[in-house]
């Protein structure tokens, strides 16, 4: 896997953490390609990645010790990010596909999940989210995002297209 960072923003300040979109499978099968979804709001990890780290975290039990993206479509590529008082490595591999994070613990299972990009539309978004934390999911991130791109762009009349969040 080729690694890459750069990043001319500070890695040791400690940014706020915002409310993750995250969508959750029903457990940590080692079946499942994908155990949930996040669509964030903004293509800057700064800003995203604080509150995907606490609610992964809480989620599984855990602290968790790397993420696993992939630069392509990111604002910035920072090496690590403070979160609650601890540091979080953050690799940006050009072998991981951009429909992919993976969230490494210090034992198993890492938890993986699709991204959402962040100008999906709403409909869209939430179809894919609904795939990806169908139980033992064992489509591939991409083909998720790809099965959703031909579906309706508008929910029907008194439909919510967000449904319920975590």
């Amino acid at each position: 896997m080729a690694w890459m960072a750069s990043s001319s923003r500070p890695w040791d300040a400690e940014p706020p953490v915002v409310g993750a979109r995250v969508r959750r499978g029903p457990a940590f099968s080692r079946r499942a390609l994908v155990h949930g979804a996040w669509w964030p709001r903004s293509n800057d990890p700064l800003i995203e990645l604080p509150g995907l780290i606490v609610d992964v975290d809480e989620w599984r039990g855990d602290s968790s010790e790397c993420l696993m993206l992939a630069p392509q479509g990111w604002e910035d590529r920072l090496g690590r990010i403070r979160v609650r008082g601890r540091m979080v490595r953050v690799g940006w591999y050009t072998t991981q596909p951009t429909a992919l994070l993976t969230v490494a613990f210090p034992e198993p299972p890492n938890v993986h999940l699709l991204i959402v990009p962040f100008d999906t539309d709403p409909v869209r978004a939430e179809a894919a989210m609904v795939m990806a934390a169908s139980p033992e999911c064992v489509v591939p991130a991409q083909e998720l995002l790809a099965r959703v791109a031909h579906g309706p762009a508008a929910p029907p009349p008194g439909v919510d297209p967000l449904g319920p969040e975590s």
